[in-house]
């Protein structure tokens, strides 16, 4: 924590506690004890108003009865609303009050007719001031009951003498009452107290969910310390860090005789692997305070260094600022975590987590800033590149030869480039590269370069794998935009694969036009949708609380009439280049609640769902909403047993696309996030929109067992989520320990080629049947 002053704080510590400002007798005030406080003004107002006819026989007939009456009337009520309107009384007040009381009694046909007033007087004065000024209290009404009864005969106009038992009795209970109401006081006072603390507190937690910079969280925490001193008369609290032979004095708060800048090591003792802290050695605190406190130590377990809380007040710190001092130290805990994990998704958020390359957001982020810098003096260049044959590494050798392949790509990528180039991972096994200042022929010698490193085997687990790579290079042009950039690096690429892997294509105007091969690959992805050459297979999604299927991904395939059938990488990036993808998403999804509302139940009144990804240039049309409901009802599948599954990044980069989820979730619809850490502003995402599932990314569910930042991502994900009421799945889950993992940190479900690949509908239905009789896989 570090003392900083916050203006908002100290206002709010200023208003906590007794003011002026804002009082007025014909409105209840905010606060227990002065609203009591309120309530016995008005019972002494009304106890004189009631009092003064008893005393007209004897004013009628008395000069001096009638200056005495007229004289402390106007004294007492000028003394009591004086009193509440500034929320003290000083102590020229309390004999204000007892002149004025004797007085009135004196001015009375008897001696106890001011006892009504010197009741009231008592319950309301006490609750102002100290102990010791109830006690001086006490002392000046017994004098004025005294004084009463002695003065009583000098007056000519009493006929009666005064009654010792009956002024013994008034005393008494004058006495009793102050002892009572000083009690009430304490209560009072404590209970505003310890509303102020929690309010105080409630506020904090509020506004540290909106905080993730750990400096800012500390300064809060701090001025949330020096209000819980405001509710505490007397509390010190000084933050101390070890140095090893002394305590650094961070900060402090509360008035100190000589404060210190260092202490003692020896002041404190510590026991336990909690750093749990015992004031062994107080002199040096109290000399600091030039007073004799009782002392507190609270660890400060989310520091750098040894940290603890020293807090200190006069004869004992009451159990309610202990404890008010412990949860604010827990909140800050729970936020400077929550900080530590925030910051380290937002840094993997622009990293792609398997390569340490940028991911596609931080590419397409810097490609725009170099477009702004370089449009007009040109040497600016993107180059794509597609592996080759990546797909037999997977299919032959499992997904984690896969990875292992893809970390040693990024190796060769970065060796072929320069420093100030940007490399990234866009996905799969698709790669791309930035190059500033260079000329057209330096970069295609840059792209033949990563060819030729990429054309070597790469050993894994001892066994050489080829895959080769086929690049696009693509050139700023004057004025050109980023997604036509992107879009020409991209055709480029196409164009390099359909001449042969391993290829270099740089892109000319007209290249889709004289590359007949691509061409005619376009256009037959553009009649695919519409001539039943789609297919569309799932892989069930399991319930690791049970084993129970409870749902299915929808994925599409190609049946090309002449490759075979295709899989989403080999033609996904290209439906979405150039519109295509509308089409396919329509087919699949009207495909997918067809064939959903056959499927059996997964338990008992437990309908399985189906997940259909969704992509950007969808979510950019404006029929989209209209297309999913008329597909719900068309195939009769309950909204809720739909869910469109989207990355962060197709969401955030359109407002429309939210208002648009908005409104499918109002009909039913569930929203599923996929790949979810990688991309920018999980937190954010999760906070904007109306997310009910989270699916965590391949790459964290590989490393999960392997490497401890991938696990603390995991099972802080599944945690946060938990606490938003989001389910997860984690995708990718291949191995029986994976599995296990997962269902110990608390995820819902999983999918994986560990229980089914990706199938058609009838060997789904298979699949189904054999998990129905106690088979998993």
């Amino acid at each position: 924590m570090v003392a900083v002053a916050h203006i908002g704080t100290a206002h709010r510590i200023r208003q906590a506690g007794p003011t002026a400002h804002g009082l007025s007798l014909w409105r209840r005030p905010a606060g227990i004890l002065q609203g009591t406080r309120w309530l016995f003004t008005w019972l002494g107002l009304l106890s004189l108003a009631f009092s003064v006819p008893a005393l007209l026989p004897m004013v009628t007939v008395s000069p001096l009865a009638l200056l005495l009456a007229a004289t402390s009337v106007l004294a007492l009520v000028g003394s009591w609303v004086y009193g509440f309107l500034r929320q003290q009384v000083p102590f020229a007040l309390e004999v204000v009050d007892a002149v004025a009381l004797t007085a009135f009694a004196l001015a009375g046909p008897v001696p106890s007719a001011a006892a009504p007033l010197i009741f009231a007087a008592a319950w309301l004065r006490t609750l102002y001031g100290s102990p010791w000024r109830s006690v001086a209290r006490g002392v000046l009404y017994s004098a004025a009951v005294l004084a009463v009864t002695a003065l009583w005969p000098t007056l000519s106009a009493h006929a009666t003498l005064p009654d010792w038992t009956r002024q013994g009795g008034t005393l008494s209970i004058m006495l009793l009452i102050i002892l009572v109401s000083g009690q009430l006081r304490s209560g009072l006072q404590a209970h505003d107290w310890a509303i102020e603390r929690d309010k105080a507190l409630t506020e904090t937690g509020a506004r540290l969910l909106g905080i993730t910079d750990a400096a800012q969280i500390r300064a809060l925490a701090w001025a949330t310390a020096t209000e819980l001193g405001q509710c505490t008369p007397g509390l010190r609290v000084l933050k101390v860090v070890s140095t090893g032979d002394a305590l650094q004095v961070e900060t402090l708060t509360g008035d100190f005789a000589t404060p210190p800048s260092t202490l003692p090591a020896a002041v404190l003792r510590t026991t336990g692997s909690d750093q749990a802290v015992q004031i062994v050695r107080p002199g040096p605190l109290n000399d600091a305070v030039g007073a004799a406190l009782i002392w507190e130590g609270v660890p400060l377990t989310e520091q750098d260094q040894d940290a603890w809380l020293l807090v200190g007040a006069p004869k004992r710190i009451p159990e309610g600022t202990i404890t008010s001092v412990r949860s604010l130290v827990n909140q800050v805990n729970l936020a400077l975590r929550n900080s530590q994990s925030h910051h380290q998704l937002t840094a993997q958020a622009l990293r792609d987590t398997l390569t340490g390359l940028d991911n596609r957001l931080s590419f397409t982020n810097q490609l725009g800033v170099q477009l702004a810098r370089h449009n007009a003096s040109g040497g600016l260049h993107v180059l794509f590149l597609d592996l080759d044959d990546f797909k037999d590494v997977n299919d032959q050798l499992g997904h984690r030869a896969g990875d292992a392949v893809l970390t040693e790509v990024a190796e060769r990528l970065r060796h072929c480039t320069r420093p100030e180039d940007i490399c990234a991972r866009l996905g799969g096994d698709e790669f791309a590269v930035v190059l500033t200042g260079t000329t057209d022929a330096a970069a295609a010698a840059i792209a033949q370069r990563m060819v030729d490193s990429l054309a070597a085997p790469i050993v894994v687990n001892g066994r050489p794998c080829r895959v080769g790579a086929s690049v696009g290079v693509a050139t700023a042009t004057p004025d050109i935009d980023l997604d036509e950039f992107v879009h020409q690096a991209d055709v480029a690429m196409y164009a390099a694969k359909a001449n042969g892997k391993g290829q270099v294509q740089l892109y000319q105007p007209g290249l889709l036009q004289n590359e007949s091969t691509l061409v005619s690959f376009e256009r037959q992805l553009g009649r695919a949708a519409g001539g039943g050459e789609l297919v569309v297979h799932y892989q069930p999604i399991v319930s690791l609380t049970d084993l129970h299927c409870i749902g299915a991904e929808a994925l599409v395939r190609w049946q090309h009439p002449e490759r075979g059938l295709l899989r989403p990488a080999e033609f996904i990036g290209l439906a979405e280049s150039t519109g295509a993808i509308l089409g396919v998403g329509a087919f699949v999804l009207r495909r997918a609640c067809t064939d959903a509302v056959t499927w059996p139940e997964s338990r008992p009144g437990v309908p399985m769902t189906v997940q259909v990804n969704v992509s950007a240039r969808e979510l950019e049309s404006d029929h989209f909403v209209e297309s999913v409901l008329w597909c719900l009802a068309d195939s009769g599948l309950p909204a809720e047993r739909l869910v469109l599954e989207l990355t962060e990044t197709v969401v955030l980069e359109s407002i429309a696309a939210v208002e648009r989820l908005r409104t499918l979730v109002t009909h039913g619809v569930q929203i599923a996030i996929d790949d979810f850490g990688t991309g920018y502003s999980s937190l954010a995402t999760l906070r904007s929109l109306p997310i009910t599932v989270v699916k965590l990314d391949t790459s964290f569910v590989a490393g999960a067992l392997s490497n401890p930042v991938d696990h603390t991502v995991v099972e802080a994900i599944v945690q946060m989520t938990a606490k938003l009421g989001i389910s997860t799945i984690a995708e990718g889950v291949e191995r029986l320990d994976q599995q296990e993992l997962l269902a110990r940190i608390g995820t819902d479900a999983a999918q994986g080629h560990l229980y089914c690949r990706a199938v058609p509908l009838p060997e789904l239905r298979d699949w189904l049947a054999h998990m129905d009789r106690g088979h998993l896989r």
